[in-house]
């Protein structure tokens, strides 16, 4: 079972900030894939036995928090998405602008607009 990376915990601290009821949902969340599609990256998220006992609040959103994410090999960096659907994350969505990238993530910087 993959872990979380530095990067992805990070965006769900972000995203926590903005949503504290999904705080209690980052230890329940494993990830069910990573597939890179050649110009981004799609994480996917189930969650595990332990999430039975979690509320779903009824929260439905792509989330940002309109960083750039600036990683080496890619001139302009990434941009990101969180989806929540009936209260859970399901996935983060990791996008360049218009650049090929293999979906390696090492050392990064978010850079804030």
């Amino acid at each position: 079972m993959e872990q979380l990376n530095k990067l992805e915990s990070t965006l769900l601290d972000g995203l926590i900030q903005k949503y504290p009821s999904l705080k209690s949902h980052i230890s329940c969340l494993i990830i069910t894939e990573r597939k890179s599609t050649g110009a981004g990256l799609l994480v996917n998220f189930d969650y595990s036995s332990a999430a039975d006992d979690l509320q779903l609040d009824d929260i439905n959103a792509l989330f940002s928090g309109e960083e750039n994410i600036e990683i080496k090999g890619l001139k302009h960096g990434l941009g990101y998405v969180i989806d929540i659907t009936d209260g859970k994350i399901l996935y983060i969505e990791f996008t360049t602008y218009g650049e090929t990238w293999n979906g390696k993530i090492g050392d990064f910087k978010i850079v804030k607009d």
